[in-house]
């Protein structure tokens, strides 16, 4: 490259940064002008309205804001000042309204803002007050706005495999606290980027020319460049009494202990990290689960995620990161995972319902069925009403669920098992739970034998077997047997079905 085409290079980089950093400047000129304008624009509203004007349906459109909506491409301040021109040619108009003098007010305001975000003026107190600032990995503020520790960044290049450090991340987002809201504006200023470069970092440098185009001459320029360079600059660490605190035993010296201070600083770039992490999931992807519809892309879920609000009456007072997240903290499960146990034929019970007792599920129904029964002191008075009656078949149909669940699993088992020597399950039931078994003399006993009639027998004795270990005081009747045995007949009909069983062992 040519010295003249470097030249030219350099040239329309410092332009590109002069645009960047000019831009900023318009919008925060526009965003604290449309703030004036919106709460002059509120009280013009409540002083129609309180003078009864909002009966013409002109002037009662202009003040809705769910109806009269600014166009997309349109600015908002220009937006309301069409709107506030447009009041003027209506008749009704607040004897307490000067539009002159309104006009005027206006003006003079957005002149105002405007000698406040002209270049020199602001950059020089920016500078002035950057030392407000802090960027940083860990923020102190993070859990307390109170806290006016220095925060800290971390420069540690060892990593650890199996821990989730600071250091481990590899796109590092770099937080920012502010010693009030009114500094904000500065750290956004050094949060622009410019090259993949912050403007925060070109001011490790205090020779840096980056503000040389706004500045009226070299003296200026380098105060500008020490003044944010202390954005930049660590303080020294100071606990504070609202950080998190406790104190670690060093040595013993005589009599005594000597102990070091230990305080818990929260990395907020890991936690900005995370925060990240756990949202990665796209919209369509959570309006297809929403659905329940099918979709290839992989969907994110972290279960048992809780969060915990920092300071989030104001956000940003706490770090600029926070104030991304929503004041909020993710908190993310630890927990082990849960181990089940190998499902396994029950080879060794002679009746397979009593494989079902420890079900969680099970207990439950069982218990609110038995507390129920003995209320009253027979079954004709529990099932006399309709609602009784039914609340009484809702929870043997339950059952009945958790029976068929626990069969389904069995059946998935690799057919033949049953096929044990010294097996203690009754035949039926090995007929039921292993139906894909295909040797000759299982086959027969499943057709000739009345093997559905002991299965519902059994799941009657069983039930009642399990309601007086729930209360002893409940005493089962005939009425309750034949009940039972009705109740779960029909709901397990379909399973006692041998030519169904005989299509599915075709199929397979």
């Amino acid at each position: 490259m040519t010295e003249e085409q470097n030249l030219d290079s350099i040239s329309k980089s410092i332009l590109s940064l002069e645009s960047i950093i000019t831009n900023f400047f318009v919008d925060k000129h526009e965003a604290e002008f449309a703030k004036y304008l919106k709460e002059l624009f509120k009280g013009l509203g409540n002083s129609y309205d309180k003078e009864g004007f909002f009966t013409n349906e002109g002037l009662a459109f202009i003040f809705d804001i769910r109806k009269n909506k600014k166009p997309d491409e349109q600015k908002e301040t220009a937006f309301i000042l069409d709107q506030i021109t447009l009041l003027q040619e209506f008749n009704e108009k607040p004897t307490s309204i000067n539009f002159e003098s309104l006009s005027s007010d206006i003006n003079t305001k957005k002149q105002e803002i405007l000698s406040k975000y002209t270049p020199e003026t602001w950059i020089t107190w920016a500078a002035e007050n950057a030392k407000n600032v802090t960027f940083a990995t860990h923020v102190t503020k993070l859990t307390h706005s109170v806290i006016d520790s220095p925060s800290f960044f971390n420069a540690i290049d060892a990593t650890k495999n199996g821990h989730l450090s600071t250091s481990i991340l590899t796109n590092i987002v770099i937080d920012g606290a502010v010693k009030g809201m009114q500094y904000s504006p500065v750290y956004q200023f050094l949060e622009l980027e410019f090259n993949n470069k912050k403007l925060a970092s070109e001011f490790s440098n205090l020779g840096t020319s980056l503000l040389e185009g706004f500045a009226k001459n070299n003296e200026q320029m380098l105060a500008w460049n020490q003044g944010f360079a202390a954005a930049t600059s660590e303080g020294k660490p100071r606990a504070h009494f609202l950080l998190k605190q406790m104190y670690f035993p060093i040595n013993k010296d005589s009599s005594e202990f000597n102990y070091h201070l230990l305080c818990n600083v929260v990395s907020s770039s890991k936690a900005q990290a995370l925060y990240e992490f756990s949202r990665r999931n796209s919209k369509d992807a959570f309006k297809i689960k929403n659905s329940s519809k099918y979709s290839n892309e992989t969907y994110f879920n972290f279960p048992n995620k809780a969060s915990i609000s920092i300071t989030a009456s104001n956000h940003g007072n706490a770090s600029q990161l926070n104030n991304k997240r929503g004041g909020r903290l993710g908190l993310f499960s630890c927990q082990p995972p849960v181990w089940h146990s190998q499902l396994k034929a029950p080879i060794y019970k002679t009746n397979f319902f009593y494989e079902l007792s420890r079900n969680y599920e099970v207990k439950e129904n069982i218990q609110y069925l038995s507390d129920f029964l003995t209320r009253f002191e027979s079954l004709q008075l529990s099932i006399k009403d309709p609602k009784r009656m039914r609340w009484v078949e809702e929870w043997i149909e339950n059952l009945a669920d958790e029976v068929l669940v626990y069969v389904k699993s069995i059946q998935a088992l690799p057919a033949g098992w049953s096929a044990t020597e010294d097996i203690k399950l009754k035949p039926e039931h090995q007929i039921l739970l292993d139906c894909y078994r295909q040797d000759d003399d299982f086959l027969a006993m499943k057709n000739s034998g009345d093997w559905q009639t002991v299965i519902i027998q059994d799941f009657a004795a069983w039930l009642n077997n399990r309601l007086n270990k729930a209360n002893e005081k409940f005493t089962p009747q005939d009425a309750h047997t034949k009940h039972w045995i009705k109740i779960f007949k029909a709901n397990f009909r379909e399973e006692f079905d041998t030519k169904e069983l005989t299509q599915q062992e075709g199929k397979a």
